[in-house]
């Protein structure tokens, strides 16, 4: 199930991609044949403010991580309903059954950054944060990181060295080589990672990080994906294998004056590997899900197995 945070005033609303009811359709076969999918609100309660580098799901579970000294909020997307886990954390990743979690303590210990796991099966926390690369003496700061899983390694684009790669397997920190090329793009949050693979968004079309050649490629065959608007927020989501994409699209209606308001439009998009270097996009459909006031911005979108 593809569930969407979406930023409102005041608060947060969180919405999941549904059938619509069935309908008569047009005999007009001029038209867009439409998709039958909308975003539907959930009845979710509103709980602690989720930011989109907070927000991660581990099988019918998000994890709200929501900040130093307070707890985990979790989200059962079954019943629809939050619990609480106690936690020190800032941004987090998932490798596996557990959340690697990078941040920085906001009190007397401002210089002090930390780097953690959390089992999400027995939800406790490892009693000692990971060490930092015993073999150098620099001290990395996750005071704003983000972070990403590639190769088995947790990749988090710091403030001031660029990306650095924590190896699990190895228990130690490196330098990471891609750090040129990834850090642009995940300075914006319009990013998702599929099977070893990164995906972004530049020039207002999709792109992915070959790994091989440490460069970003357009994914190709998207010709019936339109071109994303200008300005316009988007989110991208790994759903099931396939790569979910939503965008915003700016609306001006006038009757008996203007309303500004906004479109969210859904892709669809099943993904092809033909060559070592080679990934190729199929649109299985995309549509306007849902309007909303201008006000209201993307947060994040999860899919979460339910």
């Amino acid at each position: 199930c593809l569930y969407v945070c979406l930023r409102c005033c005041p608060g947060y609303r969180w919405f999941t991609l549904c059938r619509k009811p069935e309908q008569t359709l047009s005999n007009d076969t001029t038209k867009k044949k439409p998709s039958g999918y909308v975003l539907a609100p959930v009845p979710i309660p509103s709980f602690h403010k989720p930011r989109f580098s907070s927000l991660v799901v581990v099988g019918s579970d998000i994890y709200n991580i929501h900040g130093p000294s307070s707890n985990v909020s979790i989200l059962d997307c079954r019943p629809h309903t939050w619990r609480e886990v106690q936690s020190l954390i800032l941004d987090c990743r998932v490798l596996g059954q557990k959340i690697y979690v990078a941040g920085c303590y906001n009190d007397i210990h401002l210089d002090s950054s930390f780097f953690e796991v959390f089992n999400t099966k027995t939800k406790v926390w490892v009693s000692e944060p990971i060490p930092y690369n015993p073999y150098s003496e620099r001290k990395y700061n996750f005071l704003h990181s983000k972070s990403i899983c590639i190769d088995g390694k947790i990749h988090v684009v710091t403030d001031s060295e660029g990306v650095v790669a924590y190896n699990p397997k190895e228990g130690r920190w490196d330098l990471d080589g891609l750090r040129l090329e990834l850090i642009e793009r995940m300075r914006s949050d319009s990013y998702c990672q599929i099977e070893n693979v990164l995906y972004s968004v530049y020039n207002r079309m999709v792109i992915w990080y070959d790994t091989e050649a440490s460069r970003w490629r357009y994914l190709e065959g998207l010709v019936e994906l339109p071109t994303f608007p200008l300005g316009g927020s988007v989110r991208l989501a790994d759903y099931g294998g396939k790569l979910v994409v939503l965008w915003e699209e700016d609306l001006l209606y006038c009757f008996s004056s203007f309303v500004h308001k906004k479109k969210i439009w859904c892709a669809e998009i099943s993904l092809e590997r033909r060559k070592s270097c080679e990934i190729f996009g199929k649109v299985e459909w995309f549509d306007h899900v849902l309007t909303i006031p201008k006000e209201y911005d993307l947060v994040k979108v999860l899919a979460a197995t339910v």
